[in-house]
């Protein structure tokens, strides 16, 4: 994905910034910024888990 300025870098890009051979990789830095990108995604599974595992099973029954 090409942007014009780096506040519109989705956070894929932003993550590959971090691991750049070029500059040297900090292994703490890069485990950070990708625990912060999954967090709210992986809470929002945990809080809707039963939610979604209904729709699977409702959607493959039909």
């Amino acid at each position: 994905m090409v942007t014009h300025s780096v506040e519109t870098r989705p956070l894929t890009v932003g993550l590959g910034v971090f691991g750049a051979p070029e500059t040297g990789v900090d292994w703490s830095v890069v485990s950070a910024a990708t625990l912060l990108s999954v967090a709210p995604s992986m809470l929002a599974f945990l809080l809707f888990q039963r939610q979604f595992v209904q729709s699977f099973i409702r959607a493959g029954v039909r």
